[in-house]
């Protein structure tokens, strides 16, 4: 890989990778628990020279900058990991991809540019219909929802359900139509400070109205630092 990041571990040259991957289809029923295990699974199978971990259980090192939820789908989502090799990116990635499953692609893999702690937001699509309803009407609906002043709900915390406004987290919202579904394109808080999920906000919707949404996507495209650029 050109540029590589070496950090040395007692004494031994450790080649730090990320890489982005597309997580979609099926994929998107993996939960993140079972995708770091299918990962590690992946490596294995992948015969790349991972790093593994020191001391008394040595482990591979895999960690994620911000994790995606259950059901969501990622167009640039990644992991950390480290070889015990200098190798070519496209070797790595015809490797990872022989072994991932259908509906996990790893798209590039580079030296890690950036720390968790600059992520700051997170773009998403979403669509969404309602049995019964004609989307044009449920559009509407969902317009005058988000003209509110104040968007009250409540999310799951550490310490306990808490109510939040979420009115101030829309950095950004574009709502529309696709086919017989609504579409949203909403840039919110994420990453280890503050990170809130897009269905906090259309489930809000949903129990206001007392509605069922039937989600047809719910995507995350970019994971963006403080100054708008796309983690790297």
């Amino acid at each position: 890989m050109d540029n590589p990041k070496i950090i040395v571990v007692e004494g031994t040259p450790v080649y730090e990778i990320r890489a982005f991957y597309r997580k979609e289809g099926r994929a998107k029923y993996i939960s993140h628990l079972d995708l770091y295990r299918t990962i590690q699974r992946s490596f294995q199978r992948s015969r790349l020279p991972i790093w593994f971990t020191q001391g008394f259980n040595p482990h591979i090192y895999l960690t994620f900058a911000l994790p995606i939820a259950l059901g969501y789908e990622g167009v640039e989502e990644s992991f950390d990991f480290r070889l015990r090799e200098n190798l070519p990116e496209g070797e790595i990635l015809a490797r990872l991809n022989a072994a991932f499953p259908e509906g996990i692609t790893v798209t590039r893999a580079a030296a890690p540019q950036k720390k968790a702690e600059e992520i700051e937001k997170a773009e998403y699509t979403l669509l969404f219909s309602v049995e019964n309803i004609p989307a044009e009407k449920l559009l509407a609906e969902f317009d005058a929802f988000l003209a509110q002043d104040a968007i009250l709900t409540e999310k799951r915390t550490k310490k306990g359900p808490k109510q939040i406004d979420l009115k101030p987290d829309l950095l950004s919202c574009r709502t529309g139509l696709s086919g017989d579904a609504v579409s949203l394109a909403v840039t919110l808080p994420a990453g280890i400070f503050k990170n809130i999920n897009p269905t906090l906000l259309t489930d809000a919707f949903a129990a206001a109205q007392g509605l069922s949404l039937d989600y047809r996507l719910i995507r995350r495209d970019a994971v963006l630092c403080k100054d708008g650029s796309r983690f790297a």
